[in-house]
């Protein structure tokens, strides 16, 4: 188990299909890279899930912690949106955020696989030994587990964003992420994880569309 306590942030939304080129240009052209420089994020990674019609989109940030959720630096940047955002927000669909600090990471903590695998827990999900994950990360080819908490109060915070955007928050209570290098891979360990805790029977299915990270800024900073 490592870095334990580091915050994560998922984000999910459905696009329509007449939107979906300008949405991935606004994400991989603006608003990732914008997340990414706020401090405490330390990178963003977009998924699509396989087989959405129309598609759905998975963001997730890598956090120092929890609290940056509810920094002044990302609360301004929530409350002061690009116009850019101001036109995206009213069209995103079955809108899902939450955040919070990891409980459990097993595997690499930076070994991002092309193929992800996500179940949001129910608020009434049971206690499970996180320790048993551990084999999970251990399968041929799966690079990671992770499990998150969700930080409701920093979560359920008013901004001017959470305004512009036409349909409700879903809410969960965590998440459990295992990332892997191909989909027959990612399927054992979902199996896995569902036999050793039951209640994570919910996952779906994604791959990487786009990455960025804080420590590659960086180098290209010093490659230049």
């Amino acid at each position: 188990m490592s870095e334990k306590g580091k915050g994560l942030l998922a984000i999910w939304s459905t696009v329509a299909s007449d939107f979906e080129t300008d949405y991935l240009h606004w994400l991989t052209r603006e608003h990732v890279f914008e997340r990414v420089g706020i401090p405490g994020f330390r990178s963003g990674c977009v998924y699509r899930r396989h087989d959405s019609v129309p598609s759905e989109y998975l963001i997730l940030y890598e956090l120092d912690n929890a609290s940056v959720m509810s920094s002044p630096e990302y609360r301004a940047r929530l409350d002061d949106p690009t116009p850019w955002t101001q036109l995206v927000m009213p069209r995103l669909q079955h809108f899902r955020r939450g955040g919070g600090a990891l409980v459990a990471q097993f595997g690499h903590p930076d070994a991002i696989g092309a193929h992800l695998a996500v179940a949001r827990l129910p608020e009434d999900q049971p206690k499970v030994s996180l320790n048993r994950l551990d084999g999970v990360a251990l399968l041929d080819r799966v690079t990671r587990l992770r499990v998150m908490s969700v930080a409701s109060e920093a979560t359920a915070i008013s901004t001017r964003e959470k305004t512009m955007r036409k349909s409700a928050e879903g809410t969960f209570s965590g998440i459990v992420a295992i990332d892997a290098l191909d989909s027959g891979s990612l399927a054992k360990g979902v199996s896995m994880a569902a036999d050793i805790a039951p209640g994570y029977n919910y996952f779906e299915t994604y791959e990487l569309v786009f990455s960025f990270s804080k420590s590659a800024a960086v180098l290209a900073d010093v490659a230049i």
